[in-house]
């Protein structure tokens, strides 16, 4: 099925639904000069408050400082590995998925060069 992504968020078409093409985002955000010049680069998947989907890129050593967010968290892993914090370190490999609790404090360092999907929900 054909990717109906384009720069902008993305919130479900009339018929409720949407589909992503991930790979396809991971090599667009590689192709922009944002990822030739800083440590990240992120796009909306789909946005829908109070549901958003983000899909991070990051390189080796990058850091998502210590933060909190408003509501329940889940980071999948789809390449690479990153160090996840809250309270206790955990490496998450691709494959692999973390949830957290809502204002609880974490961080993330990728290991390695890394895709991964952060999806938050606020009610």
């Amino acid at each position: 099925m054909a990717n109906e992504h384009s720069k902008q968020a993305l919130r479900p078409a009339a018929d409720g639904m949407i589909t992503v093409s991930v790979a396809g985002e991971i090599a667009r955000l590689k192709s922009t000069p944002e990822w030739e010049s800083g440590g990240r680069h992120a796009v909306s998947l789909i946005k829908d408050a109070p549901l958003n989907i983000l899909l991070m890129i990051l390189k080796k050593g990058a850091h998502l400082h210590e933060h909190r967010t408003k509501g329940p968290v889940a980071v999948q892993v789809v390449s690479g590995s990153i160090r996840f914090s809250a309270g206790a370190e955990r490496t998450i490999s691709a494959g692999e998925m973390v949830g957290l609790a809502r204002n609880v404090a974490h961080s993330v360092e990728a290991l390695e060069e890394s895709a991964i999907i952060l999806v938050t929900a606020i009610d």
